[in-house]
């Protein structure tokens, strides 16, 4: 994903779905067409079909209306103030900065994105997770919402130049494919050569996928773990094994 800051900066590959299609997409539908039909498309003001892209990307003011909670009460908020308090706090870019946005597969795109995003599973997210420890330590601190997932899965990172996590909301499961399994994560690409190696370390050094699921007592622990725990005063000796007792039925 690249923001633009003028349609100069369209991509010449890219599709502009009212100039070419003739009609308007919600951004988390182009998202969708671009990670799963391969296609580059620019949104611009006048191709958003959802209003909250267009604020959360600053290609139009915050009005009053707006931050007052109306086009969420009592829809899916019970109060008008808690509404607002919604609305007040959706992450935004600063109106005018930007003119449009553009989306394309990773491994086909003309351009150098700003943020990568992706849709993955949760056992993927944990070890992207994971991949982010390895690499400084630091965990994420994440807004999350069920709403506008297109805003929450790129806005908090251009500000930040962080990585996040967000959660696909009804739009981006009702319009554009999101799996109930499915959840957002957000990369800057200048992690991405960190991120690579950080995966074929930790796949080494059996912290990579997949997970062996093991229902088993007093498992092997991984020789840190055991280590730190007998500092801790933790018996990680194993039991002596018993003489089993069934009980006839």
């Amino acid at each position: 994903v690249k923001m633009l800051k003028s349609a100069a900066e369209t991509p010449a590959d890219a599709i502009v779905p009212t100039r070419d299609w003739g009609h308007k997409y919600s951004l988390c539908q182009s998202f969708a067409k671009s990670q799963r039909a391969g296609l580059t498309i620019a949104m611009f003001k006048e191709d958003m079909w959802c209003f909250e892209p267009v604020l959360g990307l600053g290609l139009a003011e915050r009005i009053p209306y707006f931050l007052e909670g109306n086009h969420r009460y009592p829809d899916s908020v019970r109060k008008l103030e808690d509404a607002a308090v919604w609305c007040q706090n959706m992450p935004y870019l600063e109106y005018g900065a930007y003119k449009g946005i553009v989306s394309a597969p990773i491994n086909t795109c003309s351009f150098m994105p700003d943020v990568v995003v992706m849709h993955v599973s949760g056992a993927q997210t944990s070890q992207l997770l994971i991949i982010k420890n390895w690499i400084d330590g630091k965990d994420l601190y994440c807004q999350l919402s069920g709403h506008a997932a297109c805003v929450y899965a790129t806005v908090p990172a251009l500000l930040k130049r962080e990585c996040t996590v967000a959660i696909p909301c009804k739009g981006d499961r009702r319009l554009a494919g999101a799996q109930d399994d499915e959840i957002l994560f957000t990369l800057v690409p200048e992690l991405l050569p960190d991120f690579v190696a950080g995966t074929r370390f930790l796949q080494e050094h059996g912290w990579g996928l997949p997970v062996v699921e093991e229902y088993k007592e007093e498992y092997d622990l991984k020789p840190a773990y055991a280590k730190l725990g007998e500092m801790l005063g933790v018996d990680v000796k194993k039991s002596p094994p018993r003489e089993q007792k069934y009980q006839k039925i």
